[in-house]
């Protein structure tokens, strides 16, 4: 018999990988935007310093103002490994942002989101809701 147990686990996350939708037509985001594939914007996090993995260099800095409502997914990385996934929900309270619909981001000419301020404590609400 095999048998699924809940128990805390201790695990290393490193990023946090967003796939946004782009098709509000209120975002100013051109077609050619860094990370921009089609109607999705996919951007991994640094969790410690905010960087964008691989962004590109010569990228004026930006504020991006995104409503996503619950069309976002939301992965909790370790390098390339999806530790945790959160899909079709609102926005997760560890993103920058308004009201579980928008996602906020300065982004400076190094793709270092200068808002980023996510508490450990958001991050593990955000993908693991309290169980009793």
């Amino acid at each position: 018999m095999k048998i699924i147990v809940d128990r805390p686990v201790e695990m290393v996350v490193d990023a946090i990988r967003c796939v946004l939708p782009v098709n509000y037509e209120e975002e100013d985001m051109p077609n050619d935007y860094p990370h921009r594939k089609g109607q999705q914007w996919d951007i991994t996090i640094d969790i410690e310093t905010g960087k964008i993995r691989d962004w590109p260099k010569g990228i004026e800095a930006r504020h991006i103002y995104m409503k996503v409502v619950d069309g976002g997914r939301y992965y909790l990385m370790h390098g390339a490994d999806i530790v945790a996934t959160r899909e079709s929900e609102y926005v997760p309270a560890c993103i920058p942002g308004e009201y579980g619909d928008y996602v906020e981001f300065d982004i400076n000419t190094l793709g270092t989101i200068l808002n980023w301020k996510p508490r450990d404590y958001e991050i593990v609400d955000s993908f693991w809701p309290e169980v009793d």
